[in-house]
């Protein structure tokens, strides 16, 4: 198991309570802190058929708001036949666990980009122990947009997943380009060119994967603040607002690239370079039958910040062994083996390796 759960119960013993559930919280309260942990103590009172009739946390010394809401949500629907009424359970999550690996489904939506635009955050440093890139899900919905802005600092891959859409790029002060999206269409967005993200003119949203290099915008989805996270907007047409600083001088740089991803199920593990770019890291696309194990070995200097399209199996990092499923981000420091562990479900994911180039077996 990814997690362990201990419960003691101040209580005379018949079965076992079975409180595996709870693991799902933690899973969910470490995908915005890998460190979350801590002891708890949960007072119930019981029907008499053991259903929850009151419950309250005596104890939380995780001070997790998410955690402790999710424990009070699955704990008040649970039943306790046979236990005498009032029931105490002491249990623990143990803190500071490793984690390379975030369920899309476990991360909250954040809102704060607006205009239709929302966005899922999977790494970032304060879910797993890495700064030099995070891994954002964006979407834009039908008429919204990623309003014009520019990353002063901050490099941007992107693969678009889902949808259609629209970038529009400026290359110089008076120059801009627009290109269009679809499902398949990479970038690389070099730091200072000003950019935006434009949705769907039908009802199917624009969804696309976002790196950042380095971790740094993945905060301004989380907390707001753009300025302080390094995405300055541009103020409407005729505003007295300033307008943010840019820089021309890596306009070369930019890449895009319309790639076909692959609709047949894959006969052997297969790569396909998106972007390469030296020094910086590489892009890249790989598929694998439902049958075939894949070790994943990192840049000498890099690691992997992958996001699984299709999957259903189990990393091994080291001594840990950890569930993948689809739609998880996964930070790979070091050499990790998938297994399959689901018939029918072959291996579909995109990748950036910072620092290096992607390599598998």
């Amino acid at each position: 198991m990814f997690f362990q759960l201990f419960s003691i119960l101040l209580a005379v013993t018949p079965p076992a309570v079975d409180l595996s559930i709870l693991n799902e919280c933690h899973r969910a309260a470490r995908a915005r802190d890998w460190k979350t942990g801590g002891d708890f103590e949960v007072r119930m009172t019981l029907k008499a058929a053991g259903a929850v009739d009151q419950l309250g946390i005596i104890k939380n010394t995780s001070a997790d708001a998410i955690l402790e809401r999710c424990v009070r949500f699955h704990m008040q629907k649970m039943f306790f036949p046979g236990r005498k009424s009032p029931l105490t359970l002491k249990f623990s999550f143990p803190k500071n666990l490793t984690q390379y690996g975030v369920f899309a489904s476990d991360v909250a939506i954040s809102r704060t980009i607006g205009n239709g635009t929302a966005a899922r955050v999977l790494l970032h440093p304060g879910s797993v122990q890495a700064t030099a890139a995070s891994l954002s899900v964006i979407r834009i919905d039908k008429a919204g947009r990623f309003a014009h802005h520019v990353h002063q600092k901050t490099d941007i891959f992107f693969a678009v997943i889902e949808g259609t859409g629209r970038l529009d790029l400026w290359t110089s002060a008076k120059q801009n380009k627009s290109h269009p999206l679809s499902t398949g269409t990479t970038g690389f967005i070099p730091a200072g060119l000003p950019h935006e993200f434009v949705g769907p003119s039908g009802d199917q949203p624009l969804v696309f994967l976002l790196w950042a290099l380095p971790s740094k915008i993945d905060q301004f989805f989380i907390n707001g603040e753009s300025t302080l996270n390094d995405v300055h907007f541009f103020p409407p047409p005729k505003s007295p607002d300033p307008v943010p600083a840019t820089s021309f001088a890596r306009a070369a740089e930019w890449k895009i690239a319309d790639v076909a991803f692959p609709k047949n199920l894959p006969a052997k593990l297969e790569k396909k370079t998106l972007i390469s770019l030296p020094k910086i890291g590489e892009l890249a696309l790989f598929v694998a039958p439902a049958t075939r194990t894949v070790t994943f070995d990192p840049p000498t200097r890099g690691s992997w910040f992958a996001f699984f399209v299709r999957a259903g199996g189990e990393f091994a990092l080291g001594k840990d062994t950890h569930v993948v499923q689809p739609g998880s981000g996964w930070f790979l420091p070091q050499k990790a083996t998938y297994t399959p562990k689901v018939q029918n479900a072959p291996l579909f994911l995109i990748a950036f390796c910072s620092g290096g180039i992607c390599s598998a077996r």
